[in-house]
């Protein structure tokens, strides 16, 4: 589609098209909020939530207690994933009034979210040492309804899609290669995808049906851990999710990943493009999901109080990248107990605006709605 909408270009800066966030029928997507996950340090269990507005500038709280591993939209809620030094659960906050509403309990180590339906939604959860489990859980009931599907290695990113639901299994350091797939309707795994890379993190479906997967790369250290003896670098898989055949392949000169093992990407359907970051070369990668091609690599403007890359967004509506940052400590280094920053840039880069949020920022999620 996107093809044909570049050859109208001229008409186009007058009538609006996908980039600029419009809509077939002439609706306009509208941000009314960004919320941003704060992860907190995890020995202090002090993770948050930030609200900001990008009308007025403004910003407020929601303190969580726990550590902010992830977070997911959905019908106007957030459903936060937290961990705490025993087990995980998750928050359900209300968007609008910004307070919490409930919880979903007994989630033994919680990482990433995704809903089937409005009653069932899957979590991945990290068993150290062994195979990870996704459990089902019913978000209206708030109570969990299978508790052990068993996937693969230290599972992260999950996506549910035409009643199935694929699991990345990121593996230890990033040496897992595969995606689960579980069938909703029995919850049970029916199949196993191979995407051809080390580390696959966060899982998305294009505009043109196709699973797209951010592998971040795999290290691999001696058997003390005092060297690295093996690196791979990241890529992005496509694929076509019934089949399992790789349609494209990106493959980068560094690892991709933020800084505190959270948000790697984050997909704007409406512009049909992907963001991507690579924290240690601080660097952000939009690439075309209609072409599957790189579009651009966006160097993040250095800052003197501030440090490594830890989640990112695109509103396609204003045409503004959100990048989450550490706050910087003596020499540089990441500090995680101080309090953190969103960047806000315009597509080619150029930094435009700034707001503060909590310590270690872990996730962005953008409050939308067509107008």
């Amino acid at each position: 589609m996107r093809r044909l909408l570049l050859i109208a270009l001229p008409l186009l800066v007058l009538g609006g098209c996908d980039l600029l966030g419009s809509e077939d029928d002439g609706e306009q997507l509208v941000t009314t909020g960004v919320l941003v996950g704060n992860g907190g340090n995890y020995s202090d269990q002090n993770g948050s939530l930030t609200f900001y507005d990008p009308a007025t500038g403004q910003t407020s709280t929601l303190a969580l207690n726990a550590f902010v591993q992830s977070l997911t939209l959905h019908g106007g809620r957030a459903y936060v994933v937290l961990n705490t030094f025993s087990v995980g659960h998750v928050a359900v906050v209300d968007v609008a009034t910004q307070q919490l509403v409930g919880r979903i309990d007994g989630l033994p180590n919680p990482r990433y979210l995704a809903f089937a339906a409005d009653n069932k939604a899957y979590v991945t959860n990290m068993i150290f040492g062994g195979n990870g489990l996704v459990v089902a859980v019913d978000p209206v009931a708030r109570t969990i309804v299978v508790d052990s599907i068993e996937v693969g290695p230290y599972p992260e990113g999950i996506l549910a899609h035409e009643g199935r639901v694929y699991v990345a299994n990121y593996g230890s350091l990033g040496a897992g290669r595969t995606i689960s797939v579980i069938d909703a309707a029995t919850d049970q795994v029916v199949g196993t995808l191979e995407p051809g890379c080390d580390g696959p993190k966060a899982l998305f479906i294009d505009e043109e049906a196709e699973l797209v997967v951010v592998c971040q790369g795999k290290t691999v250290y001696n058997e003390d851990y005092s060297a690295i003896i093996e690196q791979t670098n990241g890529q992005v898989v496509f694929m076509n999710p019934a089949t399992g055949a790789v349609t494209a392949r990106l493959t980068f000169d560094v690892q991709l990943g933020s800084a505190n093992g959270t948000q790697v990407a984050y997909y704007a359907p409406a512009a049909e493009e992907l963001y991507v970051i690579s924290s240690a070369g601080n660097q952000v990668f939009r690439i075309d999901t209609d072409a599957n091609a790189l579009a651009a690599t966006l160097s993040v403007p250095e800052a003197a109080d501030l440090s490594a890359l830890t989640a990112v967004a695109y509103d396609a509506a204003q045409q503004r990248l959100y990048v989450a940052r550490l706050a910087a400590g003596p020499n540089g280094a990441p500090d995680y107990t101080a309090a953190g920053a969103v960047v806000i840039l315009d597509r080619s880069g150029r930094q435009v605006g700034r707001f503060t949020v909590g310590p270690a920022p872990s996730h962005i999620e953008l409050v939308q709605e067509t107008r």
